[in-house]
């Protein structure tokens, strides 16, 4: 789902939030997300957040000069999909605070009518921690917890099982431990914690290269429980460093490539000890097709360090302009986090590979081939 939001005066910043339909904001959010404006008329925002069956409100918050139009959108999930989806973007109008008394509104972004949603789990399972690093061959330490969401007794059935997968692969399952089947009896907002240590070996037993891996109480393609009694959640996120370090700069590459009458700038890289961004900019020469989107929907992408094996990057974060697209890779969500980049690296072959395009909002998307390639000297 996409958000674009109008008006917002140049250094102002907004948030939008997803939370469960009638929530408070102090309550529990799926998804939140901060923009600052850099006096762009329109700040168009991608959200993605794992949400399970029931309704929802996506909220935007304002400074209070604002008059939004509208609050909000309503809307339901069924079967990880919104229910009856009368478009795939959202907009928000920030206006000037009428005269007299008018309240904000919310629309209802699936079509009526509402059908019921089914029962929503009875327990929810967090795997932690969130985000956590460790040196080669330490022991990492891993809690699935498990809570009561209802307000009755319950009995947990389940096998406790760990799966470590690379980021932004969910396959091969490099670890996983299986332990005798349990039965629990909780109490409403009662956890049951279940400890696991990772020795950062794989199925063969190896050592795994350092980088981003994911932890999971199931395997990341593995469909929700036929039940539906346990909820998924995130998974942790633990980053086996490089005994050499992690290369520390920003490289200002501002290199353009134009294919099929797109044309890529691939503006800069941020290296950190954390991760790698890649910042590029993406227009045609006519953009943009309709006054407040992007034609660019998505880029097949990958990258490669010193001819090493190509790492797939997922879907960038879009920042829609008046004249072409910001296309962002790493630390928009935790699913796009790349790994650093190590501190002796010599190249990086960054490349888009495709991009899906389409002439409005509406439209159906087509495949532009490319390829967009970039050789940067690291060194």
């Amino acid at each position: 789902m996409t958000a674009t939001i109008n008006g917002l005066e140049k250094g102002e910043e907004a948030t939008l939030t997803i939370s469960h339909e009638g929530s408070a904001a102090s309550e529990e959010l799926f998804f939140k997300r901060d923009v600052i404006s850099d006096g762009k008329k329109a700040i168009t925002v991608d959200m993605a957040a794992n949400l399970e069956d029931g309704y929802y409100q996506l909220l935007l918050e304002a400074p209070d000069k604002y008059f939004r139009e509208p609050k909000g959108y309503f809307f339901m999930v069924s079967q990880s999909q919104i229910v009856n989806p009368t478009g795939r973007n959202v907009i928000f109008n920030l206006l000037p605070q009428p005269e007299g008394l008018v309240a904000e509104a919310y629309i209802s972004l699936s079509a009526p009518p509402k059908a019921p949603p089914p029962p929503g789990p009875q327990f929810l399972v967090a795997t932690l921690p969130r985000e956590a690093r460790y040196l080669p061959g330490e022991p990492v330490a891993v809690q699935l917890v498990f809570t009561n969401v209802t307000t009755s007794p319950l009995t947990l059935e389940y096998l406790p099982q760990i799966h470590v997968t690379k980021h932004l692969d969910t396959a091969p399952v490099l670890y996983s431990e299986v332990r005798a089947e349990q039965r629990v009896d909780t109490e409403p907002d009662e956890k049951i914690i279940t400890d696991f240590t990772w020795d950062q070996k794989d199925a063969n037993g190896e050592q795994v290269p350092p980088g981003w891996y994911d932890i999971t109480w199931q395997p990341p393609d593995a469909p929700r429980p036929a039940d539906r009694k346990i909820g998924g959640s995130l998974s942790a996120m633990v980053l086996i460093q490089n005994p050499r370090g992690a290369m520390e700069k920003t490289i200002e590459v501002n290199e353009s490539q134009t294919v099929n009458d797109i044309t890529v700038t691939l503006e800069h890289v941020e290296l950190t000890s954390r991760e790698m961004k890649v910042y590029a900019f993406v227009t045609q020469s006519d953009y943009p097709p309709t006054v407040q989107s992007s034609p660019f929907w998505n880029a097949a992408t990958e990258y490669r360090i010193d001819g090493d094996a190509p790492v797939i990057l997922p879907h960038p974060m879009m920042d829609y302009m008046e004249n072409g697209t910001k296309f962002i890779w790493g630390g928009t969500t935790p699913k796009g986090t790349l790994d650093p980049v190590p501190s002796d690296a010599h190249e990086l072959v960054f490349k888009i590979i495709s991009m899906k395009v389409s002439t409005s909002p509406d439209d159906p998307q087509y495949t532009v081939e490319g390829p967009w390639e970039f050789r940067v000297p690291l060194e």
